[in-house]
């Protein structure tokens, strides 16, 4: 199975951001990835996980520079931070996938900064792609 690259989010203003990355992402990797998007996924998001080898979640970071972008460790998520634009998500997704045991054996995190979230940012899909490939290899 082919490492999974996971665009987080909705069709709504920042939180697309997620979505636009994966199709900037996949414009540069073809077929070497698995690309999908899903619509604030909740306890769904363990469907992407399960069984797969790697897994990079791409997804919106409310109140930090707009298309500044960060690596993430599954405990910055905290529910109570604030950091997702939507409600129930990845943190309790992979909080239950931990307790579950059905994290995959490699998971990047990385977030792209909205700012407050009104708008999608602008984003460096190059240093995207470049920092993807350094995450993966």
């Amino acid at each position: 199975m082919k490492p999974l690259v996971l665009g987080v989010g909705s069709p709504f203003a920042a939180d697309r951001v997620g979505w636009c990355a994966v199709e900037a992402l996949q414009s540069r990797f073809g077929d070497a990835l698995a690309f999908e998007c899903c619509d604030r996924p909740g306890a769904h998001l363990l469907s992407f996980l399960r069984g797969r080898p790697c897994v990079a979640i791409i997804d919106a970071l409310l109140g930090v520079t707009a298309g500044s972008l960060h690596v993430l460790q599954p405990s910055d998520l905290a529910r109570d931070a604030g950091t997702a634009v939507h409600g129930f998500g990845v943190a309790d997704a992979l909080g239950l996938a931990e307790a579950l045991g059905d994290l995959p054996p490699r998971l990047v995190l990385i977030g792209i900064g909205v700012g407050a979230g009104e708008v999608l940012p602008e984003v460096d899909w190059d240093a995207l792609a470049a920092q993807l490939t350094n995450l993966l290899a």
